[in-house]
């Protein structure tokens, strides 16, 4: 077996049309410089440094590190499924690739916890969000909500959030005017493989509590960056499309091109989905009778037993393999072993066959912190795990 590190640079390698996605020259992360740069020239290969530039700048080593390395697990993961993932949207006869798919979600699913690190960040974001509003008034440039289901927006305000993540991912008729450049709804999310979504994974009501039980909650203290990263993706994706449609307002609103990149209305189902992946991958399941208790009374029902089961590839594929290779991925687990990255990459020999995944570790106090995540993640993920404590070697089955 290979170690962990030698498998994801022999994938940069010999793999750059299944994750470069703009097929761009993008250099493989040696050190944290590297690892922003990398985050940073992808998403502005994709027309959309407005997402991450800001946020990225106060990002801290260890989250860096451990996105980049969130990224090539998971690309292991899907590699390992034998799946072509991709979405296939029918009515635009447009198809959106896995490498697309997933550079978003991956490389933003831990943005959000510059918030928590830092509680007066929303302050900035609040003023991002004037900014867009300005620019959008300046070039008389209007939107409604009128698309969404009634959600409470203001609940969302301290967070600066302008446009709210929908929970169904198709068109809602509504009596309200429409106005210019209203976007249109699809009929849910399809993939290749068959599965179709239609609506995030928990009702808007839900997330809302959870964010709230995370902010009241004394032991925890502060808003959930997981939640706070899917709200900050998809309003700032929407931002985005609106700025890069306001350089060129002659275009078609729903269908035009900034250059040579793609813009459509299309993509905002997909923006939806991607966002709702990052939010639902952090929420997590009661399994105890107090927090079950705590739960019930914070509006929390979906995650407790027997409404909460398990994720499962074939049903959540995004979802799931954001998850497992958020499980899997060693950095932040081992981050108080006082092992470099790249050691505890180095330290572990691994092997992707097909929906199997096996972990050898060299270091033990590596094995027993990744044994004890990874255990406690088979009720939230459906997935099958065998601990062969002579090897120190897991085994991941899904």
């Amino acid at each position: 077996m290979k170690t962990l590190y030698e498998t994801m640079s022999n994938y940069y390698k010999y793999n750059n049309i299944d994750w470069n996605y703009y097929l761009n020259d993008l250099a493989f992360p040696k050190n944290i410089n590297d690892a922003k740069k990398f985050i940073d020239d992808f998403f502005a290969y994709a027309g959309k440094s407005y997402l991450i530039r800001d946020i990225l700048q106060e990002c801290e080593t260890l989250r860096v590190n451990h996105t980049l390395s969130v990224f090539f697990i998971g690309l292991l993961i899907k590699n390992s499924s034998f799946h072509d993932l991709k979405i296939i949207d029918n009515d635009q006869n447009e198809i959106f690739e896995f490498s697309y798919l997933w550079f978003l979600v991956s490389l933003f699913h831990d943005m959000g916890y510059i918030q928590e690190k830092d509680w007066t960040y929303k302050f900035d974001y609040r003023k991002k969000s004037k900014d867009f509003e300005k620019i959008m008034k300046e070039n008389k440039i209007y939107y409604n909500h009128s698309f969404y289901k009634r959600m409470p927006f203001t609940a969302y305000y301290d967070l600066g959030i302008t446009f709210p993540v929908p929970s169904r991912y198709v068109r809602y008729h509504t009596p309200t005017v429409r106005t210019k450049y209203e976007i249109p709804y699809y009929n849910g999310i399809s993939f290749n493989n068959g599965t179709t979504i239609k609506k995030s994974m928990y009702t808007s009501g839900t997330i809302f509590n959870y964010l709230e039980y995370c902010k009241m909650n004394p032991k925890i203290n502060h808003y959930d960056h997981g939640i706070v990263g899917g709200l900050w993706l998809y309003d700032s994706l929407v931002k985005n499309y609106y700025l890069s449609f306001s350089r060129n307002k002659s275009a078609d609103f729903n269908d035009f091109y900034i250059n040579d990149l793609h813009f459509s209305t299309s993509q905002f189902p997909i923006f939806a989905y991607l966002a709702d992946c990052i939010i639902s991958h952090n929420m997590w399941f009661a399994t105890d009778d107090y927090t079950i208790e705590q739960y019930e009374k914070y509006g929390l029902k979906q995650l407790t037993p027997p409404y909460a089961q398990p994720v499962q590839f074939n049903r959540n594929p995004i979802l799931f393999i954001l998850a497992l290779a958020d499980t899997l991925e060693p950095i932040k687990t081992c981050s108080n072993l006082d092992i470099s990255p790249l050691d505890v990459l180095n330290n572990i020999e691994c092997e992707f066959n097909h929906k199997q995944i096996t972990l050898a570790f060299k270091n033990n106090d590596m094995f027993n912190k990744m044994t004890d995540k990874i255990n406690r993640s088979t009720n939230w993920l459906d997935i099958n795990v065998h601990i062969n404590n002579k090897n120190n070697e897991i085994v991941v089955i899904f």
